[in-house]
């Protein structure tokens, strides 16, 4: 299929056999973020001026969503990085900021899909296989990225199939502080509809990133090169379908999906993207994404077989990165039922202990999933029993809505509170059921 070009093969096997280089991000939205680029490029990145053996940091400058300076590579390796002595204060300066959430590391393709989602403050997002969450971070980035809007109308749903990793969720955004994001744990495949005071919702953005047999990972998991075989991409890709055809469903009429993979296997990529060209033929269409990523270099997807050159691969050896698969939709039907059929229903509530699999492919079972205590929001009299004096000792001021403020158990209102936007309060109230 020549997904490499021959001329270009001894490259992108001598890139598969390096180690990845560090990548990572600042928080774009912090009131302090120009101080802490100030002090990276100031401070920290000064070994690298001064080195001879080491190059210079790369700005990762491939998207106008990321000027400034807010990205950047290394050219070293995570086990560089550590045993360095010169990098020390860098690697603890990173560390720190990290825990904090000043920054985040994440690899350089795992940056794309947000970017070419175009998200807008007010967007209704949903994440439908979020962990390990570096992504879903970089949406609430663009969240709150109008600085005059503190709080933004939108918000995102994180959604993961596996019970432990949404937990890994709920530390990786606290980082943020942002009233903006709630997360789920569902079978992507057959999520439900949230309900709202209007209907059902309709997602103005989804990011679709779904498992896959990870091949594309081999630089940061060398064990694939033992362990991966044919079989992995084919019996994951009724799975990616499913929970691409779910999303389709989900998103409202102009609305984008971006469906991505971490595999360079046509069989997870370019043959999804074909079959849901053909399942919501007139329904949904496939956009440009290379005039979004003008600083990126990418190939087309598959055009001599499949027509699916809007598609885009990013190879290894092209931008010493991992390689990477990404599609973008645009759903132009009104008429799409987001509900689910009888059958899909019925499948819902199939056994919690069925077989999925987890980002490098491998085969796990499913723990079944945990029940949680109900959010309970605050009511006038919890406000006046221990709010007022918490406002008055923090000098919080009399605007602030009080009234979306959560907390898990009626009985132990103080101990601890949750605060989400005006929007997230009305799905969390009207969904109930669903936890």
């Amino acid at each position: 299929m020549n997904l490499v070009p021959d001329d270009e093969w001894d490259a992108f096997l001598a890139a598969l056999k390096e180690s990845l280089p560090v990548t990572f991000r600042v928080t774009g939205f912090r009131t302090h973020t120009f101080a802490i680029m100030h002090l990276i490029r100031e401070r920290y990145f000064q070994p690298f001026e001064s080195s001879t053996t080491i190059d210079k940091p790369k700005e990762l400058n491939f998207s106008y969503r990321y000027p400034g300076s807010l990205a950047w590579q290394l050219n070293l390796s995570r086990n560089q990085l550590r045993s360095s002595p010169e990098l020390q204060k860098l690697k603890e300066f990173l560390y720190e900021q990290t825990e904090h959430g000043n920054i985040s590391r994440q690899e350089a393709v795992s940056m794309i899909p947000p970017l070419v989602l175009d998200i807008q403050p007010h967007h209704k997002i949903l994440d439908m296989c979020a962990a390990p969450a570096s992504k879903t971070a970089q949406i609430i980035e663009c969240l709150h990225r109008d600085e005059s809007n503190p709080i933004p109308s939108g918000f995102v749903i994180a959604n993961d199939v596996d019970n432990k990793r949404c937990y890994t969720l709920v530390h990786q955004f606290k980082r943020l502080e942002s009233p903006c994001f709630a997360i789920m744990n569902h079978d992507a495949s057959n999520l439900p509809n949230l309900k709202t005071n209007d209907g059902n919702i309709l997602f103005d953005r989804i990011l679709c990133d779904v498992p896959c047999s990870g091949d594309g990972t081999l630089r940061k998991n060398p064990d694939l090169w033992k362990k991966w075989n044919p079989g992995h991409a084919s019996s994951l890709q009724s799975i990616q379908l499913r929970i691409a055809t779910r999303g389709i469903q989900l998103l409202a009429p102009g609305g984008l999906m971006v469906y991505s993979t971490c595999s360079m296997n046509p069989i997870e990529n370019e043959a999804v993207v074909s079959q849901l060209l053909q399942t919501f033929q007139g329904q949904i269409s496939l956009m440009n994404i290379n005039d979004k990523l003008p600083g990126l270099r990418t190939i087309p997807g598959l055009k001599k077989q499949l027509h699916l050159e809007q598609c885009i691969r990013l190879l290894p050896h092209h931008q010493d990165t991992g390689a990477f698969f990404v599609a973008l939709f645009r759903k132009i039907d009104k008429t799409l039922d987001s509900s689910l059929s009888i059958q899909e229903e019925t499948s819902q509530k199939r056994s919690a202990e069925e077989n999925v699999f987890n980002e490098d492919g491998a085969n796990f079972k499913r723990a079944r999933y945990h029940r949680e205590n109900p959010f309970i929001f605050f009511e006038e009299k919890d406000i006046k029993r221990f709010w007022q004096d918490i406002s008055e000792f923090f000098g919080v001021d009399s605007s602030f809505p009080a009234d979306q403020l959560m907390t898990r158990i009626a009985s132990d209102s103080g101990r601890n509170i949750y605060f989400v936007s005006d929007s997230l309060k009305e799905i969390v109230t009207l969904n109930q059921d669903l936890y």
